[in-house]
């Protein structure tokens, strides 16, 4: 179970990547969005510790 972030981290970058060559999104917006993702990843863990 405590692997689980950490393969939702791998989709969601894989995810955004794609997007990201898909739509020709700024940089900007994506780092924007990892730094989000990481945050949220980081509290589910937490939650999923508890």
């Amino acid at each position: 179970m405590s692997q689980l972030p950490l393969y939702v981290g791998i989709v969601c970058v894989t995810a955004i990547i794609i997007t990201m060559i898909i739509c020709k999104v700024s940089l900007e917006t994506i780092f924007g969005l990892i730094i989000g993702l990481m945050i949220i990843a980081f509290v589910v863990a937490n939650l999923i510790d508890l």
